[in-house]
């Protein structure tokens, strides 16, 4: 890598810091909290052998998470880091289709 290369990317690095720190962090925590409530509901569903009702319940949560702005801003915020090692990289595979193809209980 030669320096005007490592220019572009310290460059990106910072747009992509910069995107980040606009993210609102309370929105950020409120969902992670969300997200540890529904994982303990769902969980209580499959132990009841409640499978339809936790996959429903997973699938309705992820859609509206899918449409917070602040995962809204968090994917923009990833396409800035195109090219540079996914910041991350498993967004992509939670996904409403793709938590649709299984079976929470699983």
């Amino acid at each position: 890598m030669d320096e005007e290369e490592m220019e572009a990317m310290m460059a990106q690095m910072q747009k992509l810091q910069d995107c980040i720190q606009r993210i609102d962090q309370s929105e950020i925590t409120a969902m992670e909290q969300r997200a540890k409530e529904i994982a303990a509901e769902v969980k209580a569903l499959c132990a009841d052998g409640k499978r339809d009702q936790a996959q429903e319940q997973i699938i309705t949560f992820s859609k509206k998470l899918a449409k917070t702005p602040a995962l809204q801003e968090l994917k923009r915020c990833g396409e800035i880091s195109t090219g540079m090692a996914p910041m991350i990289p498993l967004l992509d595979q939670y996904t409403v289709d793709r938590i649709a193809q299984y079976n929470v209980c699983q």
